[in-house]
């Protein structure tokens, strides 16, 4: 495996969290992935994945893509190696280099070229040298092309941000009096931002932060274990929140997780995908 990440520039720290360059071969054929808070973009160097639809139908994902914020787990298939670069947005960055709506990016996997329009440049570049000294500097330069000047953080939506970071169960309407605002300007503004309801977006953030602070080891954790890292109220809460982002129960999740440790907390290796529904 080869892995190689780049912190984003000073000046891009309110948009972009990291890149990256990533090598590996794959664990499985196919991986179910988690909501995710953000967005990312992605360049492939290797075969193209497939997305796999609920009814279990298969679609090829251009080689550049953006995945939007997720609020519904996604499956695909793998290339045998995986080889690509790929930039992870803050949740409210992706609009700093693109005039493409957020709310069109949000749940959705697209076309890079859709997203940020003539990216065949950038393609050429990083396959014609596919290593994170060349691939990750010619993504850096591609973004810096694409940074609108006029595109600032929003004061108001950063504000919410900070505060769902900490308290991720705090109620909206709280958040938005808490800033001297109505609930009401509080979604219009995320939702132009973020492409996603706030309260949409804080339920995923609350699952995630939990499943990535999951206590992973050699033992597979007990309710007990679970208690005491869970936002939420009780047992029947978890269970909930597991089927709807995960579609598990806590103990199917756990028993698929613990084979491959906490890199597969969000990304979830799979043998074979479910069938289609009914």
């Amino acid at each position: 495996m080869r892995y190689e990440e780049q912190s984003a520039p000073e000046e891009w720290r309110p948009f972009v969290t990291r890149m990256w360059f990533l090598e590996a071969p794959r664990e499985r054929r196919y991986e179910k992935i988690l909501p995710l808070p953000f967005a990312h973009a992605i360049v492939n160097l290797s075969s193209p994945y497939r997305l796999i639809d609920p009814r279990g139908n298969a679609s090829v994902v251009d080689e550049a893509f953006v995945s939007g914020i997720q609020s519904e787990f996604l499956l695909i298939e793998n290339p045998t190696l995986i080889r690509h670069v790929g930039v992870e947005f803050t949740p409210d960055g992706l609009r700093a280099f693109s005039a493409t709506p957020p709310s069109d990016v949000a749940g959705r996997i697209l076309s890079a070229s859709d997203v940020f329009g003539d990216i065949a440049g950038l393609i050429a570049r990083v396959r014609a040298e596919p290593a994170p000294d060349a691939a990750l500097p010619a993504l850096e330069s591609f973004l810096r092309a694409a940074r609108r000047p006029d595109i600032g953080a929003d004061r108001l939506v950063s504000t919410i941000l900070a505060a769902m970071q900490k308290h991720p169960d705090a109620r909206i309407g709280d958040l938005a009096a808490h800033a001297g605002v109505s609930h009401k300007t509080v979604i219009t503004h995320f939702r132009a931002a973020c492409g996603i309801a706030p309260k949409h977006f804080a339920e995923v953030l609350r699952f995630h932060r939990f499943i990535v602070g999951l206590p992973l080891g050699d033992d597979l954790p007990s309710w007990a274990d679970l208690a005491a890292v869970s936002p939420y109220y009780d047992q029947p809460h978890v269970i909930r929140a597991f089927r709807r982002f995960s579609g598990y129960t806590p103990a199917e999740y756990l028993r698929r997780v613990a084979e491959f440790g906490p890199d597969a907390a969000s990304f979830v290796p799979l043998e074979d995908v479910p069938g289609p529904p009914g």
